[in-house]
């Protein structure tokens, strides 16, 4: 039987949400699936460790109000952290999306600058002099997603004698948390605009009334399976992807699905509303939007969306940051086009990359010389850096090939493509497949590093390390998971490079994900 701790005192949390508690005789207790500082909760021991152990909350004794202070706008939130009501109908809570929406915004930005000092502590012992900047924050506390994916399922409960029971047969949302078969039926997310809500709320009841089955995560049966809505925030422009499990129609089905596509060919609703509509037919075991086994096709329109980035090129060393532009009335901003399809990555919060782009190349300074990219994705940073002014060329390194298709297309409708050379290489293996890269990287001003979440492969690092005996380039690197920051910088450290600053930036508001900046010459 699994070891209960009672009345624990929760000390802080490290990045992923992780709490950190002591046990009586000093070792470690490292909290998951989410802990707030001060708390006092009872704990399930889950795996012991010789240094410490891995707990669950069972149950929540007192939350500080200092810090438990904001309120609870989603009618789908449930979380043991919270007091919100359990006794709703279970299949309409448990979204786990927003799980700090209990604290205030300020305490939610002091948490996560606490998170990135934390990760820092050891690292400032051998550099005293290095900062970490108050965080910058996000211009929308709310309605900032430009992308988001709905999961078609049922929520399927045991009664007391312990028999499954279906409480919704065909409900449109997310999965509930930690609990994989189990989808919570969405009304409306408070995370993307009003109009995106619109576009969901009007496809969800379509969907419904077609009486086409939803798909059964455990069964591996029925139709509907996704429904992703990506916005252009500057644009105005939507695309939908309706994922569907096609091999699993019934032969009383085919005739309602094509009537189900004759209706939406028709909609003056969706005519009007939506930009791109595309179709994906996944009839893959595995429960995601794209796989070998999918097959996407354009329904109406094209099979992209258009984004816009904008900047105001300040001065340097004014001490201004980029705020939103559109509330300011600046004149003379960088507009920068993207276009965004089906699959192509793009910064989920348009205003927050504005932000953080703006930022980054206020860190960075005047640029000369060429710039080299390493996870360029569809090339919005680099791009965004030579429209406004940093760098003469840009070479851009990505795995994914669809992703370098779309940034040689951005390069050209933002006038670059004489500027511009994207490959689809890994990073790690960018010189030893395209040695040539080597010759067009001569006089290297800048090097844009935005890894995954794992951070730098060595053999990246050890090719930074190289290049720097060849140039005098400064290094931009923006990391999403400041355990791995530190350990990259540390690593490059010890090769010559040197570091003043850390800017913490807040991607999310609501969670606790967190985007710092970051320059090293």
């Amino acid at each position: 039987m699994a070891k209960v701790l009672t009345r624990v005192k929760i000390d802080k949390i490290w990045y992923g949400w992780v709490g950190l508690a002591r046990m009586s005789d000093g070792k470690r207790i490292l909290i998951k699936w989410g802990a707030l500082p001060w708390s006092i909760v009872d704990l399930r021991i889950v795996k012991q460790k010789k240094d410490y152990v891995e707990a669950h909350i069972t149950h929540v004794q007192s939350l500080d109000p200092k810090i438990v202070d904001g309120e609870i706008f989603c009618p789908h939130f449930f979380s043991l952290l919270s007091s919100n009501d359990e006794n709703k109908e279970p299949w309409k809570i448990g979204c786990g999306g927003c799980k700090w929406q209990m604290l205030s915004y300020g305490n939610q930005l002091k948490l996560k600058e606490d998170i990135v000092n934390d990760a820092f502590t050891k690292i400032k012992r051998k550099l005293p002099d290095l900062q970490v900047l108050s965080i910058i924050w996000s211009p929308e506390e709310k309605k900032y997603r430009n992308k988001i994916e709905f999961s078609f399922g049922k929520y399927i409960s045991k009664n007391p004698e312990g028999v499954n029971v279906t409480l919704s047969d065909r409900s449109v949302g997310f999965h509930k948390q930690g609990e994989f078969s189990k989808i919570i039926d969405i009304h409306n997310c408070a995370l993307i605009s009003d109009e995106a809500n619109e576009i969901f709320q009007y496809i969800k009841e379509l969907c419904k009334t077609s009486w086409l089955p939803a798909y059964d995560q455990m069964t591996h049966q029925g139709f509907f399976r996704h429904l992703v809505i990506r916005e252009g925030m500057n644009t105005d422009q939507f695309l939908v992807n309706l994922a569907v499990s096609d091999n699993n129609l019934k032969d009383k089905h085919i005739w309602q699905w094509d009537e189900f596509l004759e209706l939406l060919k028709q909609d003056p609703f969706l005519n009007k509303k939506v930009t791109s509509l595309v179709i994906t037919y996944n009839n893959g075991l595995a429960d995601i939007i794209r796989s070998q086994d999918c097959v996407t096709k354009t329904f109406w329109w094209d099979w992209y969306i258009y984004e816009k980035l904008m900047f105001k090129k300040w001065p340097e060393n004014t001490g201004k940051t980029i705020v939103d532009i559109q509330k300011t009335g600046i004149e003379n901003v960088h507009e920068i086009s993207f276009r965004v399809s089906p699959f192509s990555f793009f910064q989920t919060n348009t205003l927050w990359a504005q932000q953080l782009f703006g930022q980054a190349m206020k860190m960075v300074g005047n640029i000369e010389g060429m710039i080299l990219d390493l996870y360029c994705g569809t090339g919005s940073i680099g791009i965004s850096f030579l429209k406004s002014g940093k760098g003469d060329k840009l070479v851009g390194i990505e795995i994914v090939e669809e992703a370098i298709t779309d940034a040689r297309y951005n390069a050209k409708i933002n006038g670059l493509e004489d500027k511009v050379i994207f490959l689809a290489n890994p990073a790690e293996k960018a010189f030893t497949k395209t040695p040539e890269i080597k010759d067009k990287i001569k006089n290297l001003g800048l090097v844009i590093i935005d890894p995954p979440r794992d951070g730098l492969h060595k053999n990246v690092v050890q090719m930074i390390c190289d290049l720097k005996k060849e140039s005098d380039f400064k290094l931009l690197y923006i990391s999403c998971n400041p355990v791995t920051m530190v350990r990259d910088i540390e690593l490059l450290i010890a090769w010559g490079f040197s570091i003043k600053e850390i800017q913490p930036v807040d991607m999310f508001p609501q969670t606790h994900h967190i985007e710092c900046i970051w320059v090293l010459s």
